[in-house]
């Protein structure tokens, strides 16, 4: 089928169009009107497109790649100023800037002032980043921006901005791009940073340059870039900050490797400087060496907080699952955009890795693809700086390793740790961190054979011949071993998940204010000292939700009441404390037993809570039941914001607080219940339990019988022996005994009770050696 005239036009149209576009971009192109010329069946039709394209153009702002540069070239030992990177440095996978496409419309009409009108150099948008050659305009005078049209794809420099004069380019980086300007009325350098996508930039994006404001003014600090002025003008968002003369530390590093001693005292330096961030609650996040300038002093300052955020708080600026900064420079924590586990260990890294590109040339991890470098960091294990640079004294890749462990806990736990560390070098004085073991370096090894690496879950870094040649001898071993190692690797499962202790405990506790929750707070600290683990503790509605969570593998443990540890699945750790069953009546309230309480208002704690499951047992083995009287689902610690309840059940600790307010404000008399005796019998989770007058003295009454329930700590039954044995320890054996526990010893004579196997040996244990101690004596 042939094309229409219509179609045979709008070919025509689009391939002029391309022509066009591309010898303007090229500078081959010089008069418009000489092109439409050379196309005069469609110049009317390419005429009207190309003033489109100048209107569309002239709103948007010219391409940021076609801005002019002075007459001064920029020398390679100048200055790169905050948010100036190689544009391939940066990476962001949460970004919304395409910084391949950055719009910027600063133009004024009033043309800056020059006294020396020097020749403007001008960079073609065909080359956005090379270093322009000046070149003389002899049709219009230098920085008249009046007689540049907007189709015309080259723009001059210097121009007028505000109180500024912009003078050149000094950098362009993933957001932003820096300028050399003069301010008028103080008459000073500066640095200037405006977004580059200028007037089509986001809300997201305005918001992150103003956050990177802030972050960097907050800071005084003579080795941290010292921010003036933020604002907009003519809708361009910007900010002012000290322009320093000099270098950065990757144009040096690119140069070759630095002296072991520059390295460690360039780094000692930075790290100083960041430790001072930290203590004002900053993190970096985007350390790397371009970010790390040297003056003229030969002295450190830091600049571009682009991603900088303030600890302990969230902007909303840093989405989860985002991986922010740049990938050879970045943590692993960082890499896997786990933003939560960001601290002080994470800038740390970041040290680490900018000592290694010091010392060796080029940083730890460098992928051919940015994706590439980010699973790196993520999966291998970090280079040493020997392997490749023998001579390197041991102590700095001593200090580099320690940085660049994966784990944050086995790095240097601050900015300032590190910076002491590589003073020590300085001064010639012992280190404190230990090189890599033996062990250690055997398994850094063997991590390049590809069949092992695969088996923990990396990529082999570097495998060479010997690599090849024990895979393939583990491979004949193990095709001759198969089936023993089938046994064995099952056994082994079984021990390594039984001696294995949970990288996070959590712990399932009650509402906030509670015994359980008490409880559990007291107990995870001991837990966090006896073992170096962070457990969470969570609050819930109480025992039956907290049953449900273990059950369903949110928790490792969880508190319970004795009615709770029903399901074969759950064993008991411990017991913890007894709970009694407090019968509360209103005064002048015609209630003298439990069967009384029909027709009344009564309080039975929340649907989930160990009172209210304890309450329907109760009532299971009385003539009285749920119907017979109107059940209020409310604590008992809410009971005294409603004065239409007549009666109240609760279910916990002799002594609480909430039952003592109860009756010391003479609302409330506590009640026998007068079958408790045989309730126990036939529930074995239940014991008779007396509360004395010296319990509630307030209350004026003679001893109260009821029964109690004991609150468990409880595990999984296939829950790890190392886990039961740890928390024991830390229930029984830590420096701070936690209040109102029952003793391992009477703990110990418990029977009946569905005991994780671990637990059985630690009170079997403990009744072995009171017997010992029996017969010595």
């Amino acid at each position: 089928m042939r094309p229409s005239e219509d179609e045979k036009l709008e070919q025509q149209l689009d391939a002029a169009l391309l022509d066009f576009f591309r010898r303007n971009d090229s500078g081959e192109l010089t008069d418009r009107e000489e092109f439409l010329s050379s196309h005069l069946e469609i110049a009317d039709q390419l005429r009207e497109l190309l003033d489109a394209a100048d209107l569309i153009e002239q709103m948007a702002g010219p391409r940021l790649s076609q801005l002019a540069e002075t007459a001064t070239s920029i020398h390679p030992d100048e200055i790169r100023r905050p948010g100036m990177q190689n544009e391939d440095d940066d990476f962001s996978l949460a970004s919304s800037v395409d910084a391949d496409e950055p719009t910027l419309q600063f133009f004024s009409a009033q043309p800056a002032v020059s006294q020396s009108n020097p020749p403007t150099a001008v960079v073609s948008e065909a080359d956005p980043d090379s270093q322009a050659t000046p070149t003389t305009r002899n049709d219009h005078s230098p920085g008249d921006v009046s007689n540049v049209s907007p189709g015309n794809t080259q723009h001059v420099l210097p121009c007028r901005f505000g109180d500024y004069v912009l003078q050149k380019i000094l950098g362009r980086g993933g957001m932003g791009v820096v300028y050399l300007a003069h301010q008028v009325q103080l008459e000073r350098p500066v640095a200037i940073k405006m977004i580059r996508s200028g007037c089509l930039a986001g809300q997201e994006e305005i918001v992150r340059f103003y956050a990177e404001a802030r972050s960097a003014a907050r800071l005084d600090h003579p080795n941290i870039v010292s921010v003036y002025q933020c604002g907009e003008i003519d809708g361009h968002h910007y900010f002012s900050m000290d322009y320093v003369p000099g270098t950065d530390l990757s144009r040096r590093i690119n140069k070759g490797p630095l002296t072991p001693r520059d390295a460690a005292r360039y780094v000692r330096d930075v790290s100083r400087t960041i430790a001072y961030a930290h203590s004002q609650s900053v993190l970096h996040r985007d350390l790397k060496p371009a970010n790390v300038l040297i003056d003229q002093d030969d002295s450190v300052v830091i600049t571009d907080f682009g991603l900088a955020k303030l600890m302990g708080t969230d902007n909303g600026l840093t989405r989860s699952g985002a991986a922010l900064g740049t990938p050879s420079y970045m943590s692993p924590e960082q890499a896997e955009g786990n933003n939560e586990l960001l601290a002080e260990t994470t800038d740390v890294y970041s040290l680490g890795a900018i000592l290694f590109a010091a010392l060796t040339g080029k940083p730890p991890f460098q992928g051919s693809t940015a994706v590439q470098t980010i699973m790196d960091v993520i999966h291998k294990p970090a280079p040493s700086v020997r392997m490749s640079h023998p001579a390197i004294p041991l102590d700095l890749d001593t200090i580099a390793s320690k940085c660049l462990q994966k784990t944050p806990s086995l790095r240097y736990a601050t900015a300032q740790a590190l910076a002491d560390e590589l003073d020590r070098y300085l001064k010639g004085q012992p280190i404190q961190a230990r090189p890599l073991g033996r062990i250690y370096r055997i398994a850094r090894w063997l991590v390049n054979v590809p069949i092992i690496a695969a088996l923990v879950g990396v990529q082999a870094p570097d495998p060479k011949a010997g690599h090849r040649w024990t895979q393939r001898l583990l491979l004949a071993m193990f095709i001759l071993l198969l089936p023993i190692l089938g046994v064995a690797g099952v056994g082994m499962s079984r021990w390594w998940s039984d001696h294995t202790m949970p990288r996070h405990v959590a712990i399932a506790a009650g509402v906030p204010t509670g015994m359980y929750h008490s409880l559990a707070d007291a107990f995870a600290k001991n837990l966090k000292e006896t073992t170096g683990n962070r457990p969470t503790v969570y609050t819930t509605e109480g025992s039956q939700e907290n049953l449900q969570r273990l059950l369903n593998g949110q928790v490792d443990l969880a508190l319970l009441q004795g009615t709770s540890v029903r399901s074969g699945q759950v064993s008991v750790v411990a017991p913890m404390y007894f709970e009694a069953v407090h019968l509360l009546v209103r005064n002048g309230k015609s209630i003298a037993k439990l069967d009384d309480l029909r027709g009344h208002r009564v309080a039975v704690g929340t649907l989930d809570s160990g009172t209210h499951q304890a309450a329907a047992i109760l009532f299971e083995n009385s003539s009285v039941t749920f119907s017979d009287f109107d059940a209020v689902l409310i604590d008992v610690q809410e009971v005294g914001q409603d004065p239409t309840i007549d009666a109240v059940l609760a279910v916990i600790k002799v002594g609480h607080p909430s039952i003592v307010g109860l009756i010391a404000e003479n609302e409330f008399s506590l009640l026998s219940i007068e079958n408790a005796q045989s309730i126990s019998l036939n529930e074995p989770t239940l014991r008779p339990f007396e509360i004395t007058a010296l319990d509630y003295p307030s209350a004026h009454a003679t001893n109260i019988q009821t029964i109690a329930t004991p609150a468990f700590l409880c595990c999984r039954s296939n829950a790890s022996s190392r886990l039961v044995e740890e928390s024991l320890t830390a229930m029984y054996a830590s420096n701070e005994p936690i209040e109102g526990l029952i003793a391992a010893e009477r703990a110990a004579r418990w029977q009946g009770l569905p005991m994780h196997p671990a637990a059985r040996r630690f009170f079997e244990n403990i009744l072995q050696n009171e017997k010992e101690r029996k017969n010595r004596f």
